[in-house]
């Protein structure tokens, strides 16, 4: 049995619009400032990613020690940094939502380990946020909340804007059921019958 509600979309009922579309505006913001700042010959994608992940992990900090949000709060605030909204932990990551490779986006975080075990299977279980611009990295930002069962597959995804696509976890399929007509039952006939009947003249 699932430790929380879930809506039609597969997200927890307290996830609210206003909650991820403020977290996503955090995260936009921050990746934008970044570019606009660090446009020295000396920046590269690393210098950048790397200032981006740190003001991003930075301000989502603030945000929750500010007080103003009280859904918010901090459950570890290191590098591998998990916040929670309204006690449902989650993760952060710059990554492609479609073929992710960054570790906060396919790990489980020790801090996300109960949820998953207490969760039914096929419900979303793990939550991450990311900032995603495409194969080519060269789309418009957008941010999307994934939300991955407990055996990792992704069942839900939000999208900053309100969009939400609900997915399922693959089962194996069976093969449609044949109808097979009912045999027909006739006595055997056996020699020996053959044999009687020509004797009497049948």
């Amino acid at each position: 049995m699932s430790i929380f509600k879930h809506t039609a979309s597969g997200l927890p009922a307290s996830f609210k619009d206003e909650y991820l579309n403020l977290i996503a505006s955090w995260l936009l913001e921050e990746w934008r400032n970044t570019e606009d700042d660090m446009v020295r010959e000396t920046d590269n994608a690393y210098t950048r990613g790397t200032a981006r992940f740190g003001r991003q992990k930075q301000r989502i900090s603030i945000e929750c020690l500010s007080g103003r949000y009280p859904w918010l709060r901090v459950q570890n605030n290191s590098s591998d940094l998990v916040f929670s909204i309204v006690d449902i932990p989650c993760r952060f990551s710059n990554d492609n939502a479609n073929a992710p490779k960054k570790r906060a986006t396919l790990e489980v975080h020790p801090l996300q380990m109960s949820l998953i075990e207490e969760t039914a299977p096929g419900e979303a279980a793990r939550f991450v946020f990311v900032l995603d611009r495409g194969f080519d990295e060269a789309s418009e930002p957008r941010v999307m909340l994934l939300g991955f069962s407990g055996s990792g597959k992704e069942v839900c995804r939000w999208t900053s804007g309100g969009v939400v696509r609900t997915l399922s976890e693959a089962k194996p399929s069976l093969p449609a059921p044949v109808q097979i007509s009912k045999p027909s039952v006739t006595p055997k006939k056996r020699p020996a019958d053959d044999d009687a009947a020509a004797s009497i003249g049948t």
